[in-house]
């Protein structure tokens, strides 16, 4: 997986992978976000922030009431976004999250529905 810089709009750069990149590139600009996984002390190392968010990922619609509770993966994302530009927290310019196989295709699509998550994280493919 490739680095990638910061758009120039200001966006977060937002990767949706199965295993954590190579620990031989920098990621102290980056945060590493566990979706439903597992977090060993040698993944954590380097990372600006290193987050774990364990819950249900939303099936319907981005605006569905039951997919978009308070707990949702968007509001997480959202929220650390608000922490970030409120200056309450170190920048950083990239989001790894590090899915399971069978669920990165779904976070993937579920979160490129939520409108207003785009306007904080870009999508990489």
């Amino acid at each position: 997986m490739e680095q990638s810089t910061k758009p120039r709009d200001g966006r977060i750069m937002l990767h949706v992978c199965i295993s954590v990149p190579d620990t031989q590139i920098n990621h102290h600009e980056d945060a590493l976000l566990f979706v439903n996984t597992k977090i060993t002390q040698e993944q954590k190392a380097g990372w600006c922030h290193v987050w774990h968010w364990n819950g249900e990922i939303g099936q319907h619609a981005a605006h569905c009431v039951c997919c978009n509770g308070q707990g949702s993966l968007s509001s997480f994302l959202l929220a650390r976004a608000q922490e970030s530009v409120l200056g309450r927290c170190v920048s950083y310019r990239s989001v790894w999250i590090i899915c399971r196989n069978n669920e990165a295709e779904r976070v993937q699509k579920r979160l490129q529905k939520e409108g207003f998550l785009n306007s904080f994280y870009k999508f990489v493919a």
